[in-house]
């Protein structure tokens, strides 16, 4: 079956999908948070989205609310997910991670890096959702050269992982995740660890990469 085949869980007809783009076109993150928290049915749904800009223009230069290349994208039509459309508005994205969202497509990570790149907490979260996920020295030309300044100590550790492999530590936690699956921020907090390495359990922010 084709990506064009994908039948949406909230196509673009529906009552949730006319609510959430109102709420995206007015900046209206609160109800963008509430739409997504609450009414979508699980968090690996797919949510059908327009795009008239790409329809009428390949080229066009796409708005930052939106992340490409994460479901699929033609001429007529966009599929994107509940933790596509937090990264992409800048929140974090633990708790759809923690209740089994499925991480985002390794090549779209760029995408992702030119579009959060103020919010370097939520690529520290996406990124460390993967094992290992190759960093390429390209990346950098992507991030505007203010908001690498302002986050120097976060964007240095990142690109430092450049061709090395990501620390026992990491590894282990991505293992311990993968085995709780869509439980993790059930049976996370049950485990007789420290709360710092729960909360390392549960990918919470820590400002760098390691």
């Amino acid at each position: 079956m084709s990506s064009s085949d994908c039948l949406p869980d909230h196509p673009l007809s529906s009552d949730l999908v006319r609510r959430l783009k109102s709420a995206l076109d007015a900046r209206d993150e609160e109800t963008v948070r509430t739409v997504i928290c609450t009414q979508v049915r699980h968090v690996d749904a797919v949510i059908e989205l327009a795009n008239d800009d790409w329809m009428k223009d390949p080229s066009a230069q796409l708005p930052p609310g939106v992340l490409l290349g994460l479901w699929t994208l033609e001429y007529t039509r966009e599929l994107t997910t509940p933790l596509c459309i937090a990264a992409a508005r800048g929140h974090a994205a633990c708790a759809l991670l923690n209740h089994g969202s499925p991480t985002l497509w390794p090549d779209a990570f760029p995408k992702v890096l030119q579009t959060c790149a103020p919010a370097p907490a939520v690529i520290e979260v996406l990124f460390n959702a993967y094992p290992q996920l190759r960093v390429s020295e390209s990346w950098r030309e992507v991030i505007p050269e203010e908001v690498f300044q302002a986050h120097r100590p976060f964007y240095q550790s990142l690109f430092a992982l450049a061709g090395s492999p990501r620390c026992l530590l990491h590894l282990c936690r991505c293992a311990i995740r993968r085995r709780f699956g869509k439980q993790c921020s059930r049976l996370v907090p049950l485990l007789p660890l420290p709360a710092t390495l729960q909360s390392y359990l549960l990918l919470e922010p820590e400002g760098v990469l390691h």
